[in-house]
């Protein structure tokens, strides 16, 4: 009967330092951390534009709670633009909450901002005394590009109003649209202020179509 002959000591010796490399690679991958998220909101108050406009409009308005956004921003990456169509997520940076449910009511705080001492209020009216009027938002782009100086936020936004609790009849203020550019630095941080610092803006452009 025939044995197979055992490899020689050098052969052995270089297998288990082999089989040591192997197994402190392992266990270097499992206890290595992940590089930290870093998460960001729709925070802070932003300063109001200088010279923004009161509007006409001196009725109670009621934001719509579902604010129109593109399906490409149903995510939790800081997206940036590339090329025609492409998408990049900025590394390891992170929205905190969903845009879809930040920003009706970031953008009822700064419409409220803007308004005083005019009611504005989110989904639904508070007070019931007067006429209000809906307000209908809907975003068509909310996305950065490079640029010369880093990046550019663009929003393009539109909206109209509907008679909440007035006459059938009632005068609405005409519908609106703006085109906003806001560059930054091509950091997270920036971009995230950015975006915050564009809800403000809109909200200046609606309340001075009124």
């Amino acid at each position: 009967m025939m044995t197979t002959p055992l490899p020689p000591h050098h052969a052995l010796r270089r297998r288990d330092a082999a089989l040591l490399l192997a197994a402190a690679a392992l266990a270097g991958c499992a206890t290595r951390s992940a590089p930290p998220r870093r998460l960001y909101g729709l925070t802070g108050t932003p300063p109001l534009p200088a010279g923004h406009q009161a509007g006409r409009d001196n009725r109670a308005w009621v934001l719509g709670p579902q604010v129109g956004l593109p399906d490409l921003l149903d995510r939790d990456e800081l997206l940036v633009a590339e090329g025609s169509a492409g998408l990049r997520p900025l590394p390891e940076a992170r929205w905190a909450e969903p845009l879809r449910e930040a920003l009706p009511r970031v953008l009822a705080e700064d419409l409220w901002r803007l308004r005083q001492p005019y009611p504005v209020t989110l989904g639904k009216q508070h007070t019931p005394d007067g006429e209000s009027l809906r307000l209908v938002v809907q975003v068509d782009e909310w996305l950065a590009r490079a640029d010369a100086a880093g990046l550019a936020l663009r929003l393009r936004a539109r909206w109209h109003w509907l008679p909440l609790q007035a006459p059938a009849d009632t005068a609405l203020p005409p519908p609106g649209g703006a085109d906003l550019r806001l560059p930054c630095a091509p950091q997270a941080d920036a971009l995230a202020d950015a975006y915050r610092r564009s809800v403000t803006l809109l909200a200046a452009a609606i309340v001075a179509g009124s």
